[in-house]
């Protein structure tokens, strides 16, 4: 009779060699690498239906989750992207070498089946800026990779939500194949806040040769539902966080969305490697607003937009003389947007107030230096060259209504330096400087504050930057430190809002200063610790609004989690973590803000092994103590209505069976 016996681990537990990419476009140790960059290894159980439950416990990464599907999550890091309407912005989003973000710099994660993913890799800092538009940071996303032959079925579930989901991995000694097929529904934590989302992916991969690989993957989604609850204004919040304001349902305010893509890559991992990577998708919303749009100058109170996107991206390593490595690359991306707007007639679709065709083209260049001066000095710079086309076709123009067609091309380039100084095996000092850039996106340019016409005299924001810090790693201490300092000119601001029709102008100049500090420490076999902190001061620094500080930043961020098995024999691990946000403001003016909250997780998880069988069960609490607090703002809400309110205690549990070959 065959022994059943366990398999027992940390989960998510990291490898004792930390390889990075993202630093200097080419994998290296984390410990030699010349920037402010951290992975988040992906457990593989739990409800995942928000990128914030993967981004927490990164240094300087704001991941705020506003418990509201039919709004994207919000990101920010190091205040790149925190001023953002809708979307992730000024953060550049890439899943196994394939850009989510679109060329204007606009994009998000919604549409990524995030139970495939392995790792998070997070580049902060100056080095992010070469990867072109809007890279203030850098977040790269990595499937998991399917180690042999098996299948999973996974079923969890919550007072809320429900999750289904199988995996299938065939491997083979030249090629596997993963199909990932999931389900969620949730009938929300408010009223009016119901979702549902299906997503699918294929992923086939094939050794060529020893050095050579090809990757092709396809990915669908489809959310039929998206609920809108909106959010709350102070006040509300306070009198009760689990309501819904009356418009969300006089308006029936709700986002349907279809996404599928397809992308190929080839990587030459040799002495002189290079990757090439196509992709090509489309993606179909439907949104409801909670207005009607009905005036003739308004781009409607309902929202219709089919998006093509496609592109290209390539480089090349040369050995140029030892030790100098040049890497040398090129993409070119575009998306073509037709866009109507309607006027929503509480809940129906009325006349049409908006019928345009946006197109956004991005020709980028770049080159990076990699020196190894010595075994011990490594110097490492870029510089990149953007040329970004937008057009704009406006084929609504009646009475009051003006033309809003136009074109504007925007130059850009953008450049660092940085340097890694290895003390010894275990401490490394690391510096580096940059400027960057960040264009207008294309629903930034459709409006003039003046005209109502076309805002062609956007120009990009631009920022300068510096960091400087320690790493320390041993066998059972794994720790960095850092401090950074970023000016910012010319940044985009919300200018009037006035009928469903926003118009935006360049204005402010920021400065933000900060330290980040991280500290993995395995206390023995069956202990770890991890805490990782930021304490930043992100204000304007002009006439305008000198000294108010950014909208949508928290000036302090703590998270911490502890990771405990009891007995080794014993396939039983223990996880409690604990999270903690400073204040954040919703406005320019900071006439309101969201209250400082601490709020804690607890989690248990078991797995055993029989024969080719694998059975994994946990438990999940969050919000253990049911505190009340405010998961996310909505920056300049004209109405007031700013807080979007996070989740009060809740419990949530999961199987998984699994067989493997």
């Amino acid at each position: 009779m065959a022994a059943l016996f366990y398999t027992v681990s940390l989960a998510a537990d990291e490898p004792v060699e930390i390889i990075v990419v993202t630093a200097t476009n080419s994998a290296q140790s984390w410990l030699q690498s010349p920037a402010s960059v951290d992975i988040n290894w992906v457990e593989q159980t739990g409800l995942l239906f928000d990128s914030a439950q993967l981004l927490q416990g990164i240094p300087g990464l704001q991941a705020d989750s506003r418990a509201n599907f039919a709004q994207d999550t919000r990101l920010s890091v190091r205040g790149f992207g925190s001023r953002s309407a809708f979307g992730i912005r000024g953060i550049y989003l890439e899943q196994d070498g394939i850009p989510l973000s679109a060329p204007d710099g606009q994009g998000q994660l919604g549409s990524v089946l995030l139970d495939t993913v392995q790792s998070i890799e997070v580049l902060r800092g100056p080095l992010a800026v070469l990867y072109g538009n809007g890279a203030g940071a850098v977040i790269s996303l990595n499937t998991r990779k399917p180690g042999s032959s098996k299948i999973v079925s996974n079923l969890a579930f919550s007072e809320h939500h429900q999750q289904q989901q199988v995996q299938l991995a065939a491997v083979g000694k030249q090629q596997s194949l993963q199909l990932a097929a999931k389900q969620f529904k949730t009938a929300g934590y408010r009223p009016h806040s119901r979702a549902a989302k299906d997503q699918a992916q294929l992923n086939w991969q094939r050794s060529i040769s020893d050095t050579l690989y090809f990757n092709l993957r396809y990915d669908w989604a489809y959310d039929p539902y998206l609920q809108d609850p909106l959010s709350l204004s102070p006040e509300q919040w306070r009198d009760n966080p689990r309501q819904t304001v009356a418009a969300a349902r006089l308006f029936d305010t709700e986002k349907t969305v279809k996404q599928q893509q397809i992308s190929a890559s080839l990587v030459n991992d040799s002495n002189t490697p290079f990757q090439l990577a196509l992709w090509h998708g489309e993606r179909d919303i439907a949104q409801r607003l909670a207005f009607t749009g009905a005036a003739i100058t308004s781009a409607g109170g309902e929202v219709q937009l089919n998006r093509q996107y496609q592109g290209i991206k390539g480089q090349y390593q040369l050995n140029v003389a030892a030790p100098l490595v040049a890497v040398l690359g090129a993409s070119a991306s575009q998306t073509d947007d037709r866009r109507f707007g309607y006027v929503n007639d509480f809940g129906q679709r009325g006349a049409l107030r908006r019928d345009e065709n946006n197109q956004a083209s991005n020709l980028d260049g770049f080159i990076r230096l990699n020196y190894q001066a010595s075994s011990q000095l490594s110097w490492h710079g870029g510089w990149r060259y953007t040329d970004l086309a937008y057009q704009i076709n406006d084929y609504f123009i009646m009475g009051a209504n003006p033309d809003d067609s136009g074109q504007r091309n925007y130059y850009q380039q953008a450049l660092a330096l940085a340097v890694n100084w290895q003390f010894n095996s275990q401490l490394a000092w690391f510096a580096s400087a940059g400027q960057g850039f960040e264009t207008p996106t294309l629903a930034e340019l459709a409006y003039s504050p003046d005209s109502g016409g076309v805002n062609l005299q956007l120009d990009a924001s631009t920022n300068k930057q510096w960091e400087s810090g320690l790493k320390w790693q041993n066998s059972q201490h794994r720790a960095s430190v850092s401090l950074f300092s970023i000016a910012t000119n010319n940044d985009i601001i919300a200018a009037s809002s006035d009928g469903g029709r926003t118009s935006f102008r360049n204005s402010s100049k920021t400065l933000r200063r900060g330290i980040e500090a991280l500290w993995h420490y395995r206390l023995s076999a069956t202990m770890r610790s991890e805490l990782s902190s930021h304490i930043m001061q992100a204000r304007f620094n002009d006439n305008e609004l000198q000294g108010k500080q950014l909208p949508g930043v928290a000036a302090a961020e703590i998270s911490w989690q502890w990771h405990y098995q009891p007995m080794i024999t014993v396939p039983l691990q223990l996880t409690l973590q604990s999270h903690y946000r400073s204040k954040v403001y919703t406005d320019d003016n900071n006439t309101a803000s969201a209250p400082a909250a601490l709020r804690f997780n607890f989690n248990i998880s078991s797995q055993q092994q029989y024969q080719h069988w694998q059975l994994r069960q946990w438990l999940r609490v969050d919000n253990l103590t049911n505190k009340s607090y405010v998961g996310a703002v909505v920056v300049n809400q004209a109405n007031g209505r700013a807080f979007e309110p996070g989740t009060g205690r809740e419990l949530a549990a999961g199987i998984a069976l699994g067989y493997q070959w």
